[in-house]
């Protein structure tokens, strides 16, 4: 009967303690203002103290309370010692906003808790709040202001990043474009030229003789410059035809030069009579005669048609022309 008795105060002594403990947790919900602009934000945050060791179960929030409330986002469960008797403070955070005006009410949150290791449930009660939105107030009297553009933001090196990559890639591709090219040139096969013939020097010298003739220098009085002329012409296909350098040479070493090539006599003698006398002309101040000065315009054009023929000649266009084609091919 004794130990009976001694059970029921223990479990009396009990009960009271948890009732004292559980009388002790305390909800309490706070709004950071009590009104707001519509769609501006709210912070409401939730408190509760308890014993140490006590399992609370905290709100889940939905996407909205009632009333058009908006939840926007929710901080972390925070557990803040508070005094030595063992008790805790534990608090979250919630920011809300509200695009209906008029008054907003949110309603008191249950908070279910028990000791640790207890089957007992027990309820804390936080105390209901409201705030009030309101409209942005007009002032009708002032003019309209202009609409703010969007703001620019400074551009980030991960935002320049994918057109650098893409400009280094297109000049790569470019520049591997012309080393290709400029390989493949490297390798193929110059293609020969085709050789443009050359023009006799016999060929040159008769025209520029006929040329002489139409000026008729000797006719206007200019005597010596027709002889000069006609000596440098004949000068300088002999130089180009025999490769001897008549174009430095006196008459008499001109026609030593020549000697060996073994032209016809005939010819030899007409140029050394032109010369001689155009020397006189230059030097001497000579004048010959009109029958003197056609002949001997004559004479220079009988020895480059009668001396070129002793040379090997350049061959005929046709043929060079022929020969480069098999070349190239």
């Amino acid at each position: 009967m004794k130990r009976t008795f001694f059970y029921l105060i223990i479990l009396l002594n009990l009960g009271i303690f948890h009732k004292s403990h559980c009388q002790s947790v305390e909800a309490l919900s706070t709004l950071s203002n009590d009104s707001i602009s519509i769609g501006k934000h709210l912070i409401y945050e939730l408190n509760l103290k308890a014993p140490e060791g006590f399992e609370v179960e905290w709100p889940v929030w939905p996407d909205s309370l009632p009333g058009q409330i908006e939840v926007l986002s929710q901080g972390r469960v925070e557990k803040i010692p508070i005094d030595k008797s063992g008790n805790i403070h534990l608090k979250q955070k919630v920011v809300l906003t509200s695009f209906d005006t008029g008054r907003k009410s949110i309603s008191a949150i249950k908070l279910r808790f028990k000791p640790k290791g207890d089957t007992t449930h027990f309820t804390a009660e936080s105390n209901p709040v409201s705030f009030a939105v309101v409209t942005v107030s007009v002032d009708t009297t002032q003019a309209f202001k202009p609409i703010i553009g969007p703001v620019r933001e400074p551009i980030t090196i991960m935002e320049i990043l994918p057109w650098l990559l893409a400009v280094l890639g297109l000049g790569l591709f470019i520049y591997g474009i012309f080393w290709y090219i400029k390989r493949r040139r490297k390798i193929l096969p110059a293609i020969k030229a085709f050789a443009k013939p050359q023009i006799p020097p016999y060929v040159i010298a008769l025209e520029k003789l006929e040329e002489l003739r139409y000026q008729k220098l000797w006719q206007t009085g200019q005597v010596k410059e027709h002889y000069t002329a006609m000596t440098d012409i004949t000068r300088w296909y002999i130089e180009e035809q025999f490769k001897v350098n008549a174009v430095e040479m006196t008459t008499e070493e001109i026609l030593d030069g020549i000697r060996p090539l073994k032209i016809n006599a005939d010819a030899v003698g007409k140029l050394s009579e032109v010369l001689h006398l155009a020397d006189f002309v230059k030097f001497a101040k000579a004048t010959p005669g009109a029958i003197e000065n056609d002949l001997s315009l004559n004479h220079l054009i009988d020895f480059v048609n009668e001396s070129h023929a002793i040379m090997k000649m350049v061959p005929e266009p046709a043929v060079l022309f022929e020969e480069v084609n098999q070349e190239a091919l």
